[in-house]
């Protein structure tokens, strides 16, 4: 009853969300996808905006997550949005390059700082873990300083299984360990997923919907383990004596779902594909470590200079300045291998998509839109995980709670992301098994530059540090999620190697409505706000 009692005080006064219009240049609203259960949380920020800055400020409901990435990546949309960042690799690198470095896919609100790019491009040829660490932390701290984005709250693992379901457990990145999950009658377990937005190319997809189902289909260079540790996959050795120039070895006998082999040319010529700016490749810029980056991306080439093919089972990899740890990113799905047929014509491919990995599509019409997509195990598969199912049916919702009841009669085996709605009870609820671990995703809400008063100035920055002032996180993750989420104190997560809770800056990350009242009357002599 507390925390009903606690959700009446945040949510007191909420309009709800407004799925009409865009954003005025004298209204504040946050746009997000009504179909992943942020309704109550934009509702609580808005209501603490409204009472603590005294400007109109709401939700902006899309139907679906689609709808709303699209505005997003066309740039069409007029108003802060939310956004969350699940890590590709376990490094806190992984969660600041994609998102803020100027021109990377991930970078949505357009930021752009020469300091921190400068530093993050020393975090990527730092040769000691604690340099790296250092460089990181610097990075951070222009981050709180400038606030491309308003850091709310770090996600833990809040999810269910059917009670007949066995061997439940999430990796690093906050996914069920798919492979690990059986039923005792056997077949294949039935997951939540989401429609994914593009073909399943590995450097088109940087979204779950997708990239979940990618992760399953193929098998990179190296693997990471459920938590987080890099090993080998693919290649049998990737070995460098400077950290500048790279050897791969491929292990003998890898082949795609299709029979073919998996040679060195695989690679190269997936990550050449991806790397040339006209292929408009999401995943593009994680290439950027490889010699000739920049100029496969302004077309001057066609492809990366730095990759030269030995032999059939071995390849280096040149790369722009020595790091020390490049080999422990080759495991995303950037730099998965693509067969030869894929270049044939890549859209079609990605509807039927050949991998190498632990598993492969059930048929022609495995993906039905909007639906689900099935898999099963690749039978032409040579490598170590061994799957504990008949395969894996991503089964669409777009509505957590239709899930959550599905999973509450047996029809869905796994839901990764428990609704607001069950928060209070699923942990008691004897019609599931419930999970409550620690995770990895960072959520926040995005504030484009190009909005009026939000720009890269002194009134843009006084703005943006208001209204994270103005937002009492805390409560928030007690009242609405039941303690299932943790108040953020910088742009990562806990559960990252180096994470540092006492960022120097963090403080605006801190409820404190008098200094957020005081930073946005600053804001209003510079250029006055009309709400």
């Amino acid at each position: 009853m507390a925390a009903v009692a606690a959700s009446s005080l945040v949510l007191a006064a909420c309009s709800g969300g407004d799925d009409s219009g865009g954003g005025d240049s004298d209204s504040f609203q946050i746009a997000y996808n009504g179909d992943g259960g942020h309704d109550a949380w934009v509702d609580a920020v808005s209501n603490q905006l409204r009472n603590n800055l005294d400007i109109d400020a709401s939700g902006r409901s899309y139907a679906t997550f689609d709808e709303l990435r699209n505005d997003v990546v066309d740039r069409t949309i007029t108003t802060a949005f939310r956004t969350g960042w699940q890590p590709d690799y376990p490094s806190i690198y992984n969660y600041l390059q994609p998102l803020y470095f100027t021109g990377a896919g991930s970078n949505d609100g357009d930021y752009s700082s020469e300091e921190f790019d400068d530093l993050m491009t020393q975090v990527s040829g730092a040769q000691e873990q604690a340099e790296a660490f250092s460089l990181q932390e610097q990075a951070q701290e222009v981050l709180l300083q400038d606030l491309p984005a308003i850091p709310l709250w770090y996600s833990n693992v809040a999810a269910v299984a059917a009670l007949d379901v066995e061997n439940v457990s999430f990796t690093w990145q906050n996914l069920p360990d798919y492979v690990s999950i059986s039923k005792p009658e056997g077949g294949p377990i039935t997951v939540d997923g989401s429609q994914p937005q593009n073909p399943l190319v590995p450097s088109a997809t940087n979204e779950t919907g997708g990239g979940n189902v990618i992760d399953n289909l193929w098998e990179g260079l190296v693997r990471y383990e459920s938590d987080g540790t890099a090993v080998n996959a693919v290649a049998e050795s990737i070995t460098s004596e400077d950290n500048l120039t790279w050897t791969v070895v491929i292990k003998d006998g890898q082949q795609f779902a299709d029979g073919t082999p998996v040679t060195a040319s695989s690679f190269v010529d997936a990550w050449n594909y991806g790397a040339v700016g006209s292929n408009a490749q999401l995943n593009s810029y994680f290439y950027y470590p490889i010699a000739g980056f920049d100029e496969a991306q302004a077309d001057e080439a066609d492809g990366l200079s730095g990759l030269t093919v030995v032999d059939d089972s071995t390849f280096t990899i040149e790369l722009n300045q020595p790091e020390a740890s490049f080999p422990d990113r080759l495991g995303y799905s950037a730099f998965y291998p693509l067969p030869a047929t894929a270049f044939d014509d890549l859209e079609a491919f990605g509807r039927n998509p050949i991998g190498n990995g632990v598993y492969r599509l059930a048929g022609p019409d495995a993906w039905e839109d909007d639906v689900r997509i099935s898999l099963v195990p690749n039978e032409n598969y040579v490598g170590d995980v061994v799957p504990a199912n008949d395969g894996i049916t991503f089964t669409f919702y777009t509505n957590l709670d239709a899930a959550y009841t599905d999973v509450q009669a047996g029809n869905l085996d796994v839901l990764k992301t428990v609704p607001d709605s069950a928060l209070t009870t699923y942990e008691t609820d004897e019609n599931v098994q419930s999970f409550n671990v620690p995770g990895s995703v960072f959520q926040s809400f995005t504030i484009p530059f190009s909005l009026e008063h939000f720009g890269d100035d002194e009134e843009g920055r006084l703005r943006r540090q208001a209204i994270s002032l103005a937002i009492n996180r805390e409560e928030i993750t007690d009242a609405i999620f039941n303690g299932s989420r943790t108040p953020a104190r910088d742009f990562s997560s806990p559960v990252m190697p180096g994470y540092n809770d006492a960022l120097e800056g963090s403080d605006v990350l801190e409820f404190d409505p008098e200094r957020a009242k005081d930073l946005w009357e600053q804001a209003n002599e510079i250029n006055p706000w009309n709400g």
